[in-house]
């Protein structure tokens, strides 16, 4: 009974840094993309919202429809204030680790202990993700992921009912109308069903129905909401490329040569490892790779043309990327434990090098998350000083292409009293 009471206190800790680390760093103001949920709630105010961009794709990349719901609810609750924007992250982020414990100790019974137990948790709760945490648009990212992680946790216990199955759809369904990334687990939840040991024929096809009518639906969505047509088709190199540097990031973004090599070394060990030690103990935790592999892919087809193999290091990829991560340290856990030799040979060792190389890249990734908000504060003090005269410089920085409309919505904010214009942040700050 030790091994859960210890595993609590870890879970605890980990959450607890996060949360001050969130708190610490949020972004004091509406950043980026972030300032086009303004005419949105100004919409929604107006009793207009249909009439907003709240149903449209946004910037013919993603469905957002999920995400700009609780940030007009956070929006609204905190007074404009982005830090309630960015405890929804950590609370989706929260709930989508405990689902992945429960996978673990599933996964893992006894084994879910001591120093790898501990690793794992590490992994779930990693300090890369506080540079989507300190940032409240990022709040479609955990929306995304978990409703991936609950239908992946959903299609791999022992008993699968219709509803288990209707809520999981209505999950993954509602990860995509975050992010639209969340359509990778849709063809991994076909095969998680056709492969359940417990479920006959007939049955399977009625569990995989709504599953192929959800992502026809949303595929739809998407492509007809489209305004500049589908992307270029990057060459093969280059996606090859740009899946492996997205995947390899999420431990080697220091080293980014070494990227790909991680990658590519652990596709290989987790196709020996199924090959070698098939049961069904090891689905989760090949879903789980596997949704992060597509990710990578959907990501490559719409950025490695226009941005090359090297934007796949952009760091708010890395809370896709980890669940690569997770999901092979538990396959190499849970494939190789009781093979004595081979584990003591190399899979011990290879672990054990891949934690330095995770607890590296979490340390960069911290310092990428305080120097962001250190940026960010001082555009928010600018904003605040000299609107509506704000140098250009400032503003282009704060906004990219978005810095003339962004100028007009600052009014907006500024009229309504939120940050950075008044409230805890300016008085923070």
């Amino acid at each position: 009974m030790s091994t859960p009471v210890r595993n609590g206190s870890v879970f605890a800790a980990f959450a607890a840094l996060l949360l001050v680390g969130t708190l610490a760093w949020h972004l004091p103001l509406m950043l980026w993309d972030h300032i086009d949920l303004v005419p949105m709630f100004e919409a929604w105010q107006a009793r207009a919202l249909a009439e907003s961009g709240f149903w449209r794709i946004h910037d013919d990349s993603h469905l957002h429809v999920a995400a700009y719901a609780v940030l007009l609810a956070t929006t609204a609750l905190s007074g404009g204030q982005p830090w309630l924007d960015c405890l929804a992250s950590l609370f989706l982020l929260l709930i989508q680790c405990w689902i992945l414990v429960r996978i673990a100790r599933d996964g893992l019974g006894d084994g879910f202990n001591g120093i790898w137990a501990v690793a794992l948790l590490f992994v779930a709760f990693h300090p890369g993700h506080l540079v989507n945490l300190q940032w409240g648009w990022q709040v479609a990212v955990f929306i995304s992921t978990l409703g991936a992680v609950v239908a992946i946790g959903m299609l791999t216990r022992p008993r699968l009912g219709m509803s288990a199955n209707l809520l999981a759809v209505a999950c993954a369904t509602v990860g995509v109308l975050g992010f639209s990334n969340t359509l990778a687990v849709f063809p991994i939840a076909i095969v998680l069903v056709a492969l359940h040991p417990v479920i006959d024929a007939k049955r399977k096809a009625a569990l995989v129905l709504p599953w192929i009518v959800a992502c026809a639906g949303l595929s739809w969505w998407l492509a007809s909401g489209r305004q500049g047509g589908a992307p270029a088709m990057p060459d093969a190199d280059a996606f090859v490329l740009y899946v492996l540097n997205y995947l390899g990031a999420g431990v080697s973004r220091l080293a980014t040569a070494l990227a790909p090599v991680w990658a590519v070394l652990a596709l290989a060990t987790a196709a020996w490892t199924a090959v070698r030690h098939w049961h069904r103990k090891l689905l989760p935790w090949l879903a789980l790779m596997l949704f992060a592999v597509g990710c990578a892919i959907l990501t490559a087809l719409g950025r490695a043309a226009e941005f090359g193999p090297d934007h796949a290091f952009v760091t708010r990829y890395v809370s896709f990327s980890s669940l690569f991560w997770f999901g092979w340290i538990g396959l190499m856990l849970a494939g190789w434990r009781d093979s004595a030799q081979a584990w003591r040979r190399w899979v011990r060792p290879l672990l054990s090098v891949l934690l330095v190389f995770v607890s590296a890249n979490g340390i960069h990734m911290v310092k990428q998350a305080q120097q962001i908000h250190q940026r960010a504060n001082d555009y928010a003090a600018h904003i605040r000083a000299h609107y509506p005269n704000v140098d250009g410089e400032v503003m282009a920085a704060a906004y990219g292409w978005r810095a003339e409309l962004a100028h007009e919505r600052l009014g907006a904010l500024q009229a309504r009293g939120f940050a950075p214009f008044s409230g805890s942040d300016e008085r923070e700050h």
